[in-house]
């Protein structure tokens, strides 16, 4: 418990490493009961207050008497009261996408998650407001004047204050881009290489849209990108496959994360071909004719369900 509180207190005061912090909870059946046995008194500590208003002034401020309680080792005994019944309350939020489906939240005020196919999402709103790409694509939107969000992903981390970013994850790394106006962040733990040389890791960044960055656990990269690939990169938030020069390679694969029955190109010469159009993310239909009529392309459907793409 004593441990329990001093996790508690260093996440109120904004200083937790978050990593750690999860790393100790799941360390021990016994750390998750005991952070869950006091986080649920200091939710009936805050709901008292705020069903007494009247008494407000007259007591020492919320966050005051949360520090006491957790300097005081979260109160032993008063711990025996919170039960299993706070540990709901205690797991993320999560959501999780299927082949083919979008889904679009707004889990507190400020923050937009639109959330791509066969993806999966979690969030924590506490004392910070912590956001976890766990698989797949998300975009994450913090609106003027609403509290920053530290977004995690891989080995990738970094805090939005403002703006909208398009976030995929490539095995442990988080591919960034801006895909609306400008974004003001922060990338955590490593430095920013770009073009323009080196900055120190923890400087807040203004970003335009036209930058991507890829952020891994042992590096932030910045790259500037072109109109073609910001269409491309959110195009699925409209449910499109916007295609600007892209190969059929490139665009089959994309294709493929939205279609229960991939599309394979038979002639590997094929996959080099340049291609151009929009197109409606959950049916190839459209796509395949375009081939067929541009190139010459031929789709047949093998015993599987697959569609072979041949000359």
């Amino acid at each position: 418990m004593e441990t329990a509180s001093l996790w508690q207190a260093r996440l109120d005061s904004g200083t937790a490493d978050r990593d750690e912090f999860e790393a100790w909870r799941a360390a021990d059946p016994r750390h998750a009961a005991a952070f869950a046995r006091l986080s649920g008194i200091l939710i009936q500590i805050d709901r008292a207050k705020k069903a007494h208003p009247q008494r407000r002034r007259d007591t020492i401020t919320a966050a005051h008497t949360r520090r006491r309680f957790l300097a005081a080792g979260g109160g032993l005994a008063a711990a025996g009261i919170a039960g299993a019944i706070f540990l709901p309350s205690l797991a993320r939020a999560r959501v999780h996408t299927g082949i083919g489906d979008r889904q679009r939240l707004s889990p507190v005020n400020g923050l937009s998650l639109d959330v791509n196919t066969d993806s999966r999402v979690s969030w924590d709103i506490g004392p910070s407001c912590q956001v976890w790409l766990e698989r797949g694509e998300l975009a994450i939107s913090v609106a003027k004047g609403a509290p920053p969000c530290h977004l995690n992903g891989g080995k990738g981390r970094l805090t939005l204050i403002e703006g909208t970013l398009n976030a995929r994850l490539r095995g442990e790394a988080l591919d960034l881009m801006v895909i609306e106006g400008a974004c003001t962040l922060i990338p955590e733990r490593t430095a920013i290489f770009s073009d323009n040389g080196t900055s120190a890791p923890g400087k807040a960044l203004t970003l335009t849209a036209g930058h991507a960055l890829m952020a891994t656990g042992s590096a932030t990269r910045m790259r500037k990108v072109n109109d073609g690939d910001i269409e491309f990169t959110a195009g699925w938030r409209q449910g499109e496959l916007i295609l600007d020069g892209q190969t059929l390679g490139t665009a089959v694969d994309e294709y493929n994360r939205y279609l229960t029955r991939h599309i394979i190109i038979a002639d590997p010469q094929l996959a080099s071909l340049r291609l151009g159009g929009r197109f409606d993310t959950r049916n190839p239909d459209d796509f395949l004719s375009a081939l067929s009529a541009g190139f010459g392309i031929h789709a047949v459907k093998d015993a599987n369900g697959a569609i072979i793409l041949t000359k």
